[in-house]
Formats: C-alpha cells, structure tokens, sequence
C-alpha cells in the first residue's frame, strides 16, 4: 500500500508541475550525474556519452570512446532510473553515439474491486527510450575568426509496458553547438598575425577563456506514444526547445577549470536552470546547480580513464543520489 500511495502522489506532483506534458514523461528527469549537479544546465557543455540525451551535437566533442552508466533510485527506492551510453568518434568530424534509458517500478500489488482484499499479484511499470544518434563538426572562421560549429541528430525509439499493454513511438532529437576562443576573438591581429599592443603569449587561446553556444530541439512536431488498448489511446510528448551559454576558464597555476552555464527552455519545468563547476588537475570536480528553485550540487573523481561522479537533487518525496561511471576506452 505504501508503495501505491507514493507512485500516486509521484504522479500527481508530475503532472501538476508538467500539465503540458502528456506522455514520456520518464525522459524529463534527465540522465549523468555531471549534468543533474549543474542544474541540468547542460546543453552547451555536453562532450561524453550523455549527449545523446542533452544536445546530441556534443558527441562530436568526443575525443576517444566512452561508455557511460547512471543509477538513480526513486521515491526512496521505489522506482529506479538507469541511463546506459556508448560514444564513439569514427574521425575528426563524425561521431556516433547509442544510447538506453529506463524508469522502473516493479512488485506493484495488484488488487481487486474488492474493497478489503488481499493483493492478487504484482505487476510492474517500464518505460525505456532507445537512442541512436550521430553528430558532425567543422572549424570556420567567420570575419577571420575560427569557431567550432556542431550539429547532431538523435532518433529515439520509445517502449512502454504495464501490466500486460504496451506502448511505442518514434520521436527526433536536434542539436546545435558552438565554441569561440575568446582570444582569438578579442584580439586585433595587424597583417603579420602580431598582437597590436600585446605580448603574444597573452593572448594565447588557453590563457583566454572559452564560450559555449547551444540550441536544441527535443521531440520534435511532437512525439506520438500509441498503446495497444481496445481504444488505441496515444500519448503526446510535445516538442520542447532549450538555448544555452556557458563560459569556461582556464586557472593556470592550478592546472584546474571554472566553468558557468545558463540554459532556458521553452517548458515551463525547464527554465532557469544554472550549473557552476570546478575541476581541479582534471582529478576533482566539484558542482553547484540550481534547476528552477531547487539547488542541487555534486562532484567526480577522476582515475585514469575512469571517472565516477555524483549529484544530489531535493524532492517532495525523498532526496535522490544520482551516481554514475564513464570509461573512456
């Protein structure tokens, strides 16, 4: 019973919050840990197998392989949340990425019209969401300036179970992102490609910090989930579209990193969402964020090509510990 009365007031948050929404609900939460302890303010800085998700141009960002999963428990421990990813840069310009996310809640009691009977059974609830996505980029240099322009796709195949009816649908994921070097843009370069008025080495584009441009549309025309019921019922996940900046500093004498991300959304659930990160000899990271009101935060370590990382988000129904690992191979 218990167990009933919070998958039900789950539910009735959810859909208090998200009236929009209508179906795919589960793909709302996000996946990685990195970006739930920014705030899921991740559009623009998303380079790792969660990219699938977030802004699918990001894999083009990927420098060598890397497989990615993510737990969360639910609903202390009702529900679970699994994302599984593998990137993979096939050259300079082109990436691949495949990607698996499931929301379960499994051993629901299942009882009669009977008011005052025992639970005759179980049955469970799955939503899972198959990724396959692709992503390109090139250097240009507009006004003489270069910046790194990067688009990418995600196809996504949704299947739902409960009890013994199921659902599927077909939804489509674009992205963009952009990255400038803002040494290079600052910078007045007379015809022999000399600083005017400023040593070189000061200008540099590592001494300078980085900007991160993004859009990204998800679901879009909006993605139809059809159920096999008597009356053929569908749900609708309606298209959403997010824009985001992010800006990061290279601290030298540290060897460590600032970064500073904003992200909107044109869903309500969505907007305001703010991510601040600290990565120090590329060993720890730690992580603040604020998704709408509440303020999340977390961090990582770093073990060769191992990395574990962990957000903490406050909830009406119990705080969640997100945990992940990515190997890149």
């Amino acid at each position: 019973m218990k167990k009933i009365l919070f998958i039900m007031l789950g539910l009735a948050i959810a859909a208090s919050v998200r009236a929009e929404s209508y179906g795919g609900e589960f793909l709302n939460l996000g996946v990685g840990a990195r970006a739930q302890g920014m705030g899921g303010a991740y559009g623009p800085l998303a380079n790792d197998a969660s990219a699938i998700y977030w802004n699918p141009a990001g894999l083009s960002g990927i420098i060598r392989p890397e497989i990615m999963f993510c737990h969360t428990q639910l609903f202390g421990g009702l529900a679970n949340h699994d994302f599984l990813g593998l990137a993979w840069p096939l050259n300079k310009r082109l990436s691949l990425g495949l990607g698996w996310i499931r929301l379960g809640v499994d051993d629901i009691p299942r009882f009669s019209y009977n008011v005052g009977t025992m639970p005759e059974g179980s049955f469970g609830d799955n939503e899972n969401a198959v990724y396959v996505s692709a992503a390109f980029q090139r250097e240009v240099a507009p006004w003489g300036k270069p910046l790194k322009l990067s688009a990418g796709g995600s196809v996504k195949l949704i299947y739902n179970k409960l009890d013994d009816r199921q659902a599927s649908g077909l939804g489509l994921d674009f992205g963009l992102q952009a990255k400038l070097w803002l040494a290079e843009w600052l910078a007045v370069r007379s015809a022999n490609q000399v600083i005017v008025g400023m040593e070189p080495a000061v200008v540099e584009r590592s001494n300078w910090g980085t900007i991160g441009i993004s859009l990204a549309a998800q679901d879009i025309g909006g993605t139809s989930i059809s159920w096999n019921t008597s009356s053929q019922h569908n749900d609708i996940k309606p298209a959403g579209y997010k824009a985001g900046i992010s800006y990061a500093q290279p601290i030298f004498p540290w060897r460590s990193q600032i970064i500073l991300s904003a992200e909107v959304a044109s869903q309500s659930y969505q907007k305001g969402r703010l991510g601040l990160e600290v990565d120090y000899r590329n060993l720890l990271t730690a992580r603040l964020g604020r998704d709408q009101k509440d303020l999340v935060w977390g961090g990582g370590v770093t073990v060769w090509r191992l990395k574990f990382d962990w957000a903490y988000a406050p909830h009406q129904l119990g705080s969640t510990h997100r945990v992940g690992c990515s190997f890149k191979l």
